[in-house]
């Protein structure tokens, strides 16, 4: 009998050295939550930034608007004014002899809410979008365009019509 108790003895022994050697220690299971907490934090604080970026970068409509004005003063260069009206405006461009080769119409698509160039030939071009409301209109040598987002977000500008034909002397 006495066999069989220091037998378990040295087994219970043998196993609780085992435990202690592979498990691991208060410390370490602190250690690795505050690791893991720090990396869920910054997965968070990621997540956000992201957010704010996306936000300021795709509902702000001020960038698409300072872009199409860039665009559309290079594209009009060379062409000639036509036709004012308050929802479209329309450009030629011609040839050395005065010609029509091709007419330009920029206006707000009737049924989408997408600020569009068309062409006599059948190109669509879409400019802005987002656009609910767009106005044209012509003073004196300007040329001057109103814009309303459907964010409500306000722009105008004014484009010096005196240069179109300068662009085309070029």
């Amino acid at each position: 009998m006495m066999e069989i108790n220091s037998w378990l003895l040295k087994s219970s022994r043998q196993k609780s050295q085992n435990l202690d050697a592979k498990g691991f220690t208060l410390l370490e299971t602190v250690i690795a939550l505050l690791v893991l907490l720090t990396c869920v934090s910054l997965i968070g604080f990621s997540v956000n930034q992201f957010r704010a970026i996306r936000n300021q970068t795709f509902q702000d409509r001020q960038l698409e608007w300072h872009l199409f004005l860039n665009q559309f003063n290079y594209e009009i260069k060379g062409l000639v004014l036509k036709d004012v009206s308050t929802s479209k405006v329309r450009f030629e461009e011609q040839d050395a002899a005065g010609k029509t080769q091709r007419v330009h119409i920029y206006q707000r698509d009737a049924n989408k809410t997408v600020f569009i160039k068309t062409t006599d030939s059948g190109g669509y071009q879409p400019l802005m979008m987002k656009v609910s409301k767009l106005t044209f209109s012509k003073k004196d040598t300007f040329l001057i365009l109103r814009v309303t987002f459907t964010n409500n977000e306000n722009y105008s500008a004014q484009v010096n019509l005196s240069q179109l034909n300068e662009g085309a002397d070029k």
